[in-house]
């Protein structure tokens, strides 16, 4: 799940706005609010991670069903886990300033209860997606990689001790095939896809065992405000149950 967040000038000289029109997904269908399915699901914990991870937008508040999560929020932070009401959720974004706090972003969601998820606000795009909490081996970790730096071109992912590179060809907004691994400690490497540069080292990356993380690609080359980074966001797995066989 994704949503664009577009610039254009706002007619003033030096003021740049953010804008994008109300998006309704319609992937689940017409949600009835006041049907008893409805009712059911507001008992079923449903809940979101938010990261600030776009070093264009200053300060934001974002709302979810019209409800304030949260305020002041700016470059690098990271929510704690919020509960909101399934069905179709309605994220708006609007710039935390002095005055009037114009609308950034607006959009409605399908989010069927009883999930959890993760919202990475960059540059162009709202990223959003569930966590898969599905059961993995013990002392294992799954892992996806986000790309959510606009500014970089497709990289490559890999760990130190894995045979297989996490991620390959991982262009902006994308993210890759989870991966099951040992818990432990990784060194990770981003490199661009064409001509392998080292975009990113992140030495000491610890993966838990038990959990599922989105790693985010983050930031801009060559700006010490916003550096390029890795930052994990994670979730605890389901426990396994008689002989259930772990998804990837």
């Amino acid at each position: 799940m994704r949503g664009k967040l577009r610039k254009f000038g706002a007619g003033h000289a030096g003021i740049v706005a953010l804008l994008i029109a109300t998006i309704v997904v319609s992937l689940l269908g017409p949600v009835g609010l006041q049907t008893a399915a409805a009712q059911d699901d507001l008992a079923i914990q449903t809940r979101v991670q938010l990261l600030h991870a776009s070093p264009d937008l200053d300060k934001i508040e974002v709302h979810i069903n019209y409800d304030e999560v949260v305020d002041e929020f700016t470059y690098g932070q990271q929510s704690d886990w919020i509960d909101f009401q399934p069905g179709a959720a309605r994220v708006t974004i609007t710039a935390d300033r002095a005055g009037f706090n114009y609308a950034m972003f607006d959009a409605v969601y399908p989010a069927p209860a009883g999930n959890d998820y993760y919202v990475a606000i960059s540059s162009a795009l709202v990223l959003a997606g569930t966590f898969d909490r599905s059961p993995v081996p013990d002392d294992s970790a799954r892992v996806v990689v986000l790309q959510g730096s606009v500014a970089l071109p497709a990289v490559n992912v890999t760990a130190s001790g894995s045979d297989a590179a996490w991620a390959t060809q991982l262009g902006y907004g994308r993210t890759s095939e989870a991966a099951i691994v040992p818990a432990g400690s990784y060194d990770l490497e981003v490199t661009l896809a064409d001509g392998g540069d080292v975009a990113i080292s992140s030495p000491g990356m610890v993966l838990d065992g038990g959990m599922t993380y989105v790693l985010v690609i983050m930031g801009e080359p060559n700006d010490t405000d916003h550096p390029l980074e890795v930052r994990p966001l994670s979730d605890t797995t389901e426990q396994r149950t008689g002989n259930a066989t772990p998804s990837a």
